[in-house]
């Protein structure tokens, strides 16, 4: 089992993952405003799971970059979900507010 990191090397993963998560969408899906991610990313709520999935990622003994991928996919995993469940409640409404 890996010793958990300091605070300061939390807070920096977290920024790193954060930023590789931004520019990774942006990349594949230019349309995507990288600032927009990036201010998305890095919002207390995001911070926090990242962090947390991060330091357990560490906790089970996985190297400081697999523990990194696998919080960066589920930041990235739950902001699709999350616009996808909002486009269903747009698309919803459009067909309430047209019958």
């Amino acid at each position: 089992m890996t010793a958990t990191p300091d605070a300061e090397a939390v807070a920096e993963a977290v920024g790193r993952i954060a930023a590789f998560a931004a520019m990774s969408l942006h990349d594949s899906f230019p349309h995507l405003a990288l600032e927009d991610l990036v201010e998305t990313f890095t919002r207390p709520s995001a911070c926090r799971m990242l962090a947390a999935r991060y330091v357990h990622g560490l906790g089970r003994g996985l190297p400081a970059g697999e523990a990194a991928a696998e919080a960066g996919t589920a930041l990235i995993r739950s902001w699709a979900d999350a616009r996808l469940a909002a486009r269903a409640r747009l698309d919803q409404e459009k067909v309430a507010a047209s019958a």
